[in-house]
Formats: C-alpha cells, sequence, structure tokens
C-alpha cells in the first residue's frame, strides 16, 4: 500500500430502496472500517413500510438518513447527498457504495491511498462477487470502442487482477471521488436515473484531465444485481442504452467518436439483426429504441457537448488508445457463456 493520507474526511454515501436486510450488511461494513474520519449518508429513496424509520431507529446518529417522498433513482438519490457534501465542505473526498455490497474493513484506507495524488479525481475498487469471491464482479470498466462499456475482469480471478493502474471509467457501486473534481465538472444527469451515469462522470473527468485509478486492495463483495433485477424491463433496457449513447456522444472527442463509428455501426446492426435469431428479439428491440431515443435527442447532446468543451484538456488519442477493443471483449464473454453452458449440460447429465 502506498504512503497513506492523513487528516482526510471522506463521506461514504448508501441508497436504501425497499432494501433493508442489505443495507443493514452494508452499513455494518462501514462502521468496521479502518479510516476513522468517516460520516455516513443514507438516502432512502421513497421505500415502503416505513424503511427510512427503521434505519433511523436503528442507526441513530452513527447514520445521515435523508428520507425523499420517491425514489429518485441512482442519480437522484446520490446527487441529493453530494450536493450537501459539497456544500457543507467538511470532506475532502466522498464515496459511493451500492447497499447491496460489503467493503472490507481497510476498502476506505486502500481508496484514499491511491487518490494521494492530486490528479487522481476517483478511484474504482476491486468488486468481488459476494458468493464467489475468488472472481471479480469488475475491476474498473471498460469503454469500447463501439460506443458500449463493460466491467473489467467480470468472472475472471480476483488474482489475475493485482496491479494498479489508471482507466477511462469506475463503476458507482463503490468508487471514490475527489471533491474539487465534482465541484469542477459536476454531479450525475438526473435524467439519467440509473444505469450508465458513472461511465458518463467518468468520461467527463477524463476528458477534463482527472486521473482514474484503480485500486486492487480496496475490495467489496458485491451481491451483482440484486437491486437492478427488481427494476429490469424493457424500459429500463432503452433508458439504458439511451443513456449510454448520451455518454458516448457528449463527452468523447470527435476524431475518436468518427474513428469508432465504423465499429458501432457494425456492432450495432448486428445486434438489431441477430439478437431476433438467438431468440431474444427484446434485446434487439432494446438497442434500437434507445439509440433512437438519443438520436431524437440530438440537438440537446450537441448543446450539452459545446457546454463542456471548455474543460476538455486530454489529447484525443490518449483517449482512443486506452479503449479496450469490443470484438475482443465480445469474443471472451461469449467464450465465457459457452464454457457456462456447457458446464450445466455436464452437471445435468452427470448421475
Amino acid at each position: 500500500m502506498s504512503e497513506r493520507p492523513t487528516q482526510v474526511r471522506v463521506a461514504v454515501v448508501v441508497l436504501n430502496w425497499d432494501g433493508l436486510v442489505l443495507t443493514r450488511a452494508c452499513l455494518q461494513s462501514l462502521f468496521a472500517q479502518t479510516w476513522p474520519d468517516v460520516e455516513v449518508h443514507v438516502v432512502d429513496n421513497g421505500s415502503a413500510n416505513d424503511e427510512a424509520g427503521a434505519l433511523r431507529r436503528e442507526f441513530g446518529d452513527r447514520i445521515r438518513l435523508h428520507a425523499l417522498p420517491q425514489n429518485a433513482g441512482f442519480t437522484g438519490g446520490c446527487n441529493h447527498a453530494m450536493r450537501i457534501v459539497l456544500a457543507e465542505g467538511r470532506c475532502e473526498f466522498v464515496a459511493l457504495l451500492n447497499n447491496d455490497a460489503e467493503a472490507d474493513p481497510r476498502w476506505l484506507e486502500e481508496l484514499l491511498a491511491a487518490a494521494a495524488d492530486a490528479r487522481v479525481g476517483a478511484v474504482a475498487s476491486c468488486m468481488r462477487l459476494h458468493d464467489r469471491p475468488d472472481l471479480l464482479d469488475g475491476a474498473g470498466v471498460w469503454l469500447l470502442g463501439n460506443g458500449d462499456s463493460a466491467p473489467r475482469g467480470r468472472l475472471q480471478p480476483v488474482a489475475d487482477w493485482r496491479q494498479a493502474d489508471d482507466l477511462l471509467s469506475a463503476c458507482g457501486g463503490a468508487v471514490l471521488l475527489r471533491c474539487a473534481m465534482l465541484r469542477a465538472i459536476g454531479l450525475f444527469r438526473a435524467d439519467f436515473f440509473a444505469n450508465f451515469e458513472d461511465t458518463d462522470l467518468m468520461l467527463r473527468a477524463v476528458v477534463a484531465g482527472h486521473r482514474i485509478r484503480y485500486a486492487p486492495k480496496a475490495e467489496v463483495r458485491h451481491r451483482l444485481n440484486a437491486t437492478i433485477r427488481r427494476v429490469r424491463d424493457l424500459e429500463f433496457n432503452v433508458r439504458s442504452v439511451r443513456n449510454a449513447t448520451w455518454a458516448w456522444l457528449v463527452n468523447l472527442p470527435w476524431p475518436v467518436l468518427l474513428l469508432n463509428l465504423p465499429g458501432f455501426l457494425a456492432s450495432n446492426a448486428g445486434i438489431v439483426l441477430l439478437m431476433p435469431l438467438c431468440g431474444r428479439p427484446g434485446v434487439g428491440w432494446a438497442f434500437l429504441r434507445g439509440r433512437l431515443r438519443a438520436l431524437g435527442e440530438l440537438p440537446a447532446i450537441l448543446a450539452e457537448r459545446r457546454r463542456l468543451r471548455p474543460l476538455r484538456v486530454v489529447p484525443w488519442w490518449r483517449i482512443w488508445w486506452a479503449q479496450r477493443s469490443f470484438v475482443l471483449e465480445y469474443a471472451r464473454l461469449l467464450l465465457l457463456r459457452l464454457r457456462s453452458r456447457r458446464g450445466a449440460v455436464m452437471a445435468a447429465t452427470t448421475p
């Protein structure tokens, strides 16, 4: 571990939405952190059954509870707490942790050590699968050269991802953000609601000259999709594709967009045309609707590009070079799927 910073206060934001049992476990892991100067903000996103009241009664002044009248999504809930943290000015960093994750006791200590360099604006965690902690949920996020993104190293051994490095994106489910960076580039786009809001924020940071680091010793165990599966439907998928398109078109330099265009067109045409043949027409339909929705918002996208132009300081080729080949990543994911199916067939046929 690198030299640890001192006299740094950090706020941690956890969202709760009808997930009281998961949130309890998450908070207990935060109370066990080795970093001493922490304030824990819990945002209740309009939960039923008075879960906000239950959190207040159970944890008292160990948390700062923000009870919202309705579900404002991941973006609205996090933004609500982060605005308060930024306005109060006591914290140098704010960390986000999904309520379906549990942090290692040294999680914050390792994140802050990785952020000792003032050029680092965000730090990604090593996210293990909760029920298979030897495997990764993700070690940050790949930005693919076709307008998509993917968790780095998902389902690969954690032992293979022990090297700290710089990234283009980090998962908002377990990340450290420098408050000075947030004041400079802004918070999540509220209209994203959920999904790809972290990609958008991270790309906005990278093109503005902030480094995104991966801290392999900053570990959490994540119950993958424990919350999202409750809301994943066609409209969720359409909005996700729309959000990804916004993040790509608003933040990437024009040369990168032009170089990526052939891959973007080819991969999207392949998804729309081939998914019905694979028995998954809903995937193709969601992609088509999501891209068309973003295309209909093109004037707003171009206006946002113009607004953010003064922030862009990083040469375009650095962004382009740091992308991951979508061909390689899709091939890896296909191989994983084939192996899992083969394993399932073998298990079913073994006496």
